[in-house]
């Protein structure tokens, strides 16, 4: 089961409002949590350590991958979201996310990644030891 199963199962909350119906979907978040300094961190130190334009959406699909068990194409075309948006995904992904993003930022300080594919390789081994404190990952 991967984080839209586990969503569409689970999207009642005070603060959002989630619909499926059939092959509509249509979600308002309405909620922010604090991750996007974890993922400016990781960023800035995926530059500083020899990252190159490719290495940050890579990165990026290597969390939502590992963090959510979804594809980037799966999980943004199922919830009608642009790709670039994050701030448009449900609460749980975006604190899974976050997690993510420091749990990988650690891997890549603990095996002083340096370069393109380095980098990559840390930080999805970061997010790979993360990933099982998700219900929905188990």
């Amino acid at each position: 089961m991967g984080f839209l199963d586990f969503f569409r199962n689970n999207n009642r909350q005070d603060n959002q409002l989630a619909l499926f119906e059939g092959e509509e979907t249509s979600i308002i978040d309405s909620t922010e949590p604090s991750r996007n300094l974890a993922n400016k961190r990781l960023m800035e130190e995926a530059k500083k350590r020899g990252g190159t334009a490719r290495t940050y959406p890579a990165i990026n699909a290597s969390a939502i991958q590992e963090m959510l068990g979804e594809s980037p194409d799966q999980l943004y075309d199922a919830l009608d979201i642009p790709q670039s948006d994050r701030s448009r995904l449900p609460q749980a992904a975006k604190e899974a996310l976050m997690v993510g993003d420091i749990a990988a930022l650690e891997q890549i300080l603990d095996d002083n990644a340096i370069g393109h594919r380095p980098l990559i390789q840390s930080a999805t081994k970061g997010y790979r030891k993360a990933k099982g404190i998700f219900r929905w990952n188990r």
